[in-house]
Order: structure tokens, then C-alpha cells, then sequence
């Protein structure tokens, strides 16, 4: 790895012309210099098209800009890498921002370190102003041994990272292979799966911050569809199909159990095959003990009557 590392910061964009010149200033706004912007637009409608001309214009030594009829987010995603010239891939959604130090601090955490090491950081959530964000008492910020102690713990305890967190050597990217383009939802933590089994070490940064912008109820909406549920189920399959080759051990197990129930508790009532499939795929892992997913007080209902006993209960009282 050289020492002045280029970083391909890679945009897919769809329809986000609301949000795209403050996107792209965070991204153009870095303090660390050696960077390109790889920008696919994908098919929008919204005149997204017209801002990423006006910015590769105006930016032509930083910005290459790619234009494809619409295939979604892992395809677009999946181009810009292909395009990309960096050894390292910072991912950035079109209406989110990063910490003008982001990529600073990620490449000194990561200088002489193997390029299987991954840098990830907080990640908050805010609606309009960026200076209004909430924060996320999360335990996946801080480092980890291996990748999949990182899963494991998100597994367990039901955090998530955004992608836009994560800073990922082109060495891990490319071992990872291509985002899954058939997966509708979920497809960043499905690719970041197998990034993270492949990783040895997650190192934390305590400096910066990775700003995703929450769309409101509408956005959360359209990802309650059959189709969408069909998909998140999916892509929790292939988590148990990769991290099984990896590890297989009661404790792989246990973390997928706690996966597949989260399924049917932010599912429930809906969709009663996919509910079953869910229950069908946890009875497959043969973990016997009761396992707890929830708050304090779902739990504790949960070793009283039973997970799907107080799920029907906390439905039943709204």
C-alpha cells in the first residue's frame, strides 16, 4: 500500500436531487486530498443527473461520473466499484454525510496495519440539520479481534452500521465479491457480512462520524412490503450459509437464531409462510435453550409465557 493511499469514495444515486449538493460537498469536503468521487447515477428522474454534470464539471480531476439506466442500489453500487481506481472504497449513500476528518483518521488508524483490517466509526442519525443528530448507545463502537466477533455481536444484540461508516481496503472489497443484486433490502449488511468474515481485525475510530439521514415514515414504509421482507429473509439465509462454512459452533448458532427471530418479531403479524419459514429455519439450528431477544420487559415476558406468546401480547396491547 502506498503512503498516500487514493480513496474511491463510490455514490450511487437515485432520485436524491434534494439532498445531493450537501453529499457531495461532505465528500469533496474531506481534509485527506488523495480522492476520487465515483458517481453512478441510476436512472433519476429528478434532475440528480443535472447536479452530478454540473459537479463533474466543475471538479473533472476528482469526479468521475457514470449514467445507467435504473437497476437498483447493489447494481449502481457494484459499478462505481468496478469504475474505481482506489485501494481503499469509502461507500456514501446520496443523501448522507461524512466528518470532514473521516478518511484522515481512518488512514492513520489503518496505516501498517494488514489490508485486511477494516476502520469503522459512530454513526448518528439526523432529519434536516446536520447539527441536530441523535446518537446510538451501540456496542459494535468499538474494536474488535476479528470481523466475526463484530458480527456476532451485532447478531446478538441487534445493531447495525451504516455503510457509510466503515472505511475497506480494495484487497477486502474485492475478496468479498460484488453486492448481492437479486437482494431488494438489506443489501449493504449482506455484502458487509461477507466483508467482515474475511476481515481480521475492526478498528475503531473514536474521532469521527458517519451522518445518515432519516427519510421519515414513508421510507419506512416501503420497506414493509412482502417483497421486501421476502428479501431481508434472504439475505439473513445467506448470512447462516457463509458464517456456517466459517464457524460451526453453538455460539455461530445462537447469534443466527437471534437473527431469524428478530425477523419474525418486526414481521409479525404479516406474511405467515415467511413467519413460518423464519420458525422452519430456526428449528434447523437445533439451539434448545431459550433464547431472548427485546427490551428488559419483552424478555422478561418472553421467559414467562414464551417469545411468540409475548409477541402476540405486545400486538395485542399496541
Amino acid at each position: 500500500m502506498t503512503l498516500d493511499p487514493l480513496v474511491s469514495i463510490v455514490i450511487p444515486v437515485y432520485n436524491k436531487g434534494a439532498f445531493l449538493r450537501e453529499t457531495l460537498d461532505s465528500a469533496l469536503g474531506q481534509t485527506y486530498p488523495n480522492i476520487e468521487l465515483v458517481l453512478v447515477n441510476d436512472g433519476s428522474t429528478d434532475g440528480s443527473l443535472g447536479i452530478l454534470e454540473e459537479y463533474r464539471s466543475r471538479f473533472p480531476d476528482k469526479i468521475q461520473s457514470i449514467h445507467q439506466a435504473n437497476g437498483g442500489v447493489s447494481r449502481a453500487t457494484n459499478v462505481g466499484i468496478s469504475a474505481s481506481k482506489g485501494d481503499y472504497i469509502q461507500f456514501l449513500d446520496a443523501d448522507d454525510l461524512l466528518s470532514p476528518d473521516k478518511l484522515a483518521n481512518q488512514l492513520n488508524l489503518l496505516e501498517g496495519k494488514s489490508e485486511w483490517t477494516i476502520a469503522s466509526c459512530e454513526w448518528v442519525n439526523f432529519k434536516d440539520q446536520v447539527s441536530q443528530f441523535s446518537r446510538l448507545p451501540y456496542g459494535v463502537f468499538q474494536d474488535f479481534e476479528t470481523g466475526l466477533d463484530w458480527l456476532l455481536h451485532s447478531w446478538n444484540k441487534q445493531e447495525m452500521m451504516a455503510d457509510s461508516s466503515w472505511l475497506t481496503s480494495r484487497s477486502l472489497v474485492d475478496l468479498a465479491g460484488p453486492w448481492n443484486e437479486s437482494l431488494t433490502i438489506n443489501q449493504d449488511g449482506e455484502f458487509f457480512m461477507r466483508v467482515l468474515l474475511r476481515s481480521e481485525k475492526v478498528l475503531f475510530d473514536t474521532k469521527s462520524r458517519a451522518y445518515y439521514r432519516s427519510l421519515g415514515a414513508g421510507s419506512v414504509s416501503s420497506q414493509k412490503s412482502y417483497e421486501a421482507a421476502q428479501s431481508l429473509l434472504e439475505s439473513f439465509v445467506l448470512y447462516e450459509k457463509q458464517v456456517l462454512d466459517i464457524e460451526d459452533s453453538l455460539r455461530i448458532r445462537k447469534a443466527l437464531k437471534r437473527v431469524f427471530m428478530k425477523f419474525i418479531y418486526d414481521v409479525y403479524p404479516l406474511y405467515p409462510d415467511l413467519l413460518q419459514d423464519a420458525r422452519n429455519l430456526i428449528k434447523k439450528l437445533e439451539v434448545r435453550e431459550q433464547t431472548l431477544i427485546g427490551g428488559p420487559k419483552f424478555q422478561q415476558m418472553s421467559r414467562l409465557i414464551g417469545f411468540e406468546n409475548a409477541l402476540r401480547l405486545k400486538r395485542f396491547l399496541g
